[in-house]
């Protein structure tokens, strides 16, 4: 057997892993995209460097049916599909940290301490059966400064200002639409880097979210990304 058939062997075996850099992944090597693997350790990473005890929360968006799209968009705007889904996500994370800068001053102004936080992010485009996309996202937040989703309709919680983004991003009201975003079961993760927890924390976390990176599913070559996150 040559070296170069063995290194074909290694190869073709580690593909078939279920891990990438010594962390559990769902799904295999070969079924999973390696560059997103490693820009979602990236961002973890990334957020970790700011805020050593960090909160992610993964978040599923969908997109409305035309009814609704018919009560929120102009004419012009609803002649194509596609009105502006390009920038959707942009829109979205825009719109979330704006609305945490705000928080920010007003808690400022109160003379309440309002611990920084930069939002940082992953996200990935994907579409099934459905004529429609869906997001699955990961955000991080200064566990310091948020530590839970908090109640839906509570103003000022962390659940009420993704969905309200989210609705800003759109260019619609989603007050009947409330299942256009959804929090799943288990949705948050604590990491501090200082506890003695702290690897099977960034294990799970990063287990979790390895489900992004998924080959399957996701559509290519037209026109829109299907992954995005935080480059600082």
């Amino acid at each position: 057997m040559t070296g170069d058939t063995c290194e074909q062997i290694t190869l073709v075996l580690l593909m078939k892993e279920n891990s990438y850099q010594g962390l559990p992944i769902q799904g295999t090597l070969d079924s999973n995209s390696l560059l997103y693997l490693d820009k979602l350790l990236n961002t973890i990473n990334l957020s970790l460097l700011e805020h050593p005890r960090t909160y992610a929360i993964r978040v599923d968006l969908r997109l409305p049916g035309f009814d609704v799209y018919d009560d929120c968009l102009s004419r012009d705007e609803i002649i194509s599909y596609n009105w502006d889904r390009i920038n959707l996500m942009k829109r979205f994370i825009e719109s979330l940290s704006a609305k945490v800068k705000a928080q920010t001053r007003r808690m400022c102004r109160e003379g309440k301490r309002a611990r920084p936080c930069t939002v940082r992010y992953a996200w990935v485009r994907e579409r099934y059966t459905s004529r429609n996309d869906h997001y699955h996202v990961v955000l991080f937040f200064n566990k310091d400064r948020y530590y839970k989703a908090g109640q839906y309709s509570s103003d000022g919680s962390l659940a009420s200002m993704i969905i309200d983004a989210w609705s800003s991003a759109l260019g619609c009201s989603l007050a009947s639409n409330s299942r256009l975003v959804e929090f799943p079961k288990d949705h948050g993760y604590f990491l501090n880097e200082n506890d003695r927890n702290f690897s099977q924390q960034y294990s799970d976390l990063f287990h979790r979210i390895s489900y992004m990176a998924k080959k399957r599913t996701k559509h290519y070559g037209e026109g829109r990304r299907c992954f995005g996150c935080s480059s600082r």
